[in-house]
């Protein structure tokens, strides 16, 4: 098993996209810049140890998902309990 930039990315990014945040939202949240989440989600930048820990925590999700994929599936199902939520609450203002 090895560190991959862009699989790591990949899963910032629907992990950013379940709870229902922009790139910009999250970059304030991490003290970064827009360009530079942008560029971490599509695997030309690396996350440091601290970022990691960081979104980790944001995104209560353990280091070993967020690096290898390795499901933490409580925490991901709180996460898209989470999204379904908002989905709804989003329709419900609709009807």
């Amino acid at each position: 098993m090895y560190y991959d930039p862009i699989l790591v990315g990949k899963r910032i990014r629907e992990l950013r996209i379940m709870k229902g945040v922009t790139q910009e939202q999250l970059a304030m949240k991490v003290s970064l810049t827009s360009d530079h989440i942008g560029r971490i989600e599509i695997g030309k930048r690396g996350c440091s140890i601290d970022l990691l820990i960081e979104l980790s925590s944001y995104f209560d999700v353990s280091l070993d998902y967020l690096l290898l994929g390795k499901d933490d599936s409580a925490p991901m199902a709180k996460q898209i309990v989470r999204w379904m939520i908002r989905a709804l609450t989003d329709l419900e203002q609709f009807l």
